[in-house]
């Protein structure tokens, strides 16, 4: 293997740990810190349960670790990229382009939070 294929492998790899690392340190001190996740409550409920309560059209159903384990890996930042931007079959801002940037994350928020698990 040449050392530029190396380096590659191994930026790659350090990369990918750093993300994953980034996703782990989600925590709900955090989420509650720096979102409204009461009112990302309502939103959820008002806007994106129509599709995330059921799992509709492929998006993940809420509070399914299955689903969102592998998202929030990537961090809350990638989450609401593709909330406030739509991603595969979800629309920009779940359909409701009256939502903010911020009233979209404060949803994400909510959704995270609730799937997370306190250490005991």
């Amino acid at each position: 293997m040449s050392r530029f294929a190396k380096g590659c492998a191994i930026g790659f790899a350090f990369f990918s740990m750093s993300q994953a690392a980034h996703g782990a340190d989600i925590s709900k001190a955090d989420l509650r810190a720096k979102y409204n996740v009461v009112k990302g409550k309502e939103i959820y409920e008002r806007v994106c349960s129509t599709c995330h309560s059921s799992g509709v059209m492929d998006a993940p159903k809420f509070c399914d670790l299955s689903d969102w384990k592998p998202r929030m890996v990537h961090g809350m930042e990638h989450l609401i990229n593709h909330a406030v931007g739509g991603f595969n079959n979800m629309p920009a801002k779940g359909g409701m382009e009256s939502l903010t940037v911020g009233e979209s994350s404060d949803a994400v928020a909510y959704m995270v939070d609730q799937c997370l698990v306190e250490p005991k």
